[in-house]
């Protein structure tokens, strides 16, 4: 059997939440489980920027203890892509 390209991107997002569930309960068992914005964009290899930026939108929860903000990796797994801005026709 052979997916084409579009079988397996919607595959992927069916099993996504399914996988970073197995991941959450394999990685909260350890101390590190949440980490800092600097430590979560090294980890997630992303711009601490796109880390806060998603976080100040609502796209990535986050912990904050004081002016702390930590991020579980199983939330940082969960984290899709903004959506492209619309472009105008130029018209």
């Amino acid at each position: 059997m052979q997916l084409d390209q579009h079988e397996i991107a919607e595959l992927a997002t069916a099993l996504a939440p399914q996988v970073a569930d197995i991941l959450e309960a394999r990685l909260t068992e350890r101390p590190e489980w949440a980490l800092s914005i600097p430590e979560a964009a090294a980890w997630a290899r992303l711009a601490e920027s796109v880390l806060r930026d998603a976080i100040a939108a609502g796209r990535l929860p986050c912990i904050r203890v004081g002016r702390q903000v930590r991020i579980r990796r199983c939330d940082l797994l969960r984290l899709q892509p903004e959506p492209p801005a619309e472009q105008g026709t130029g018209q």
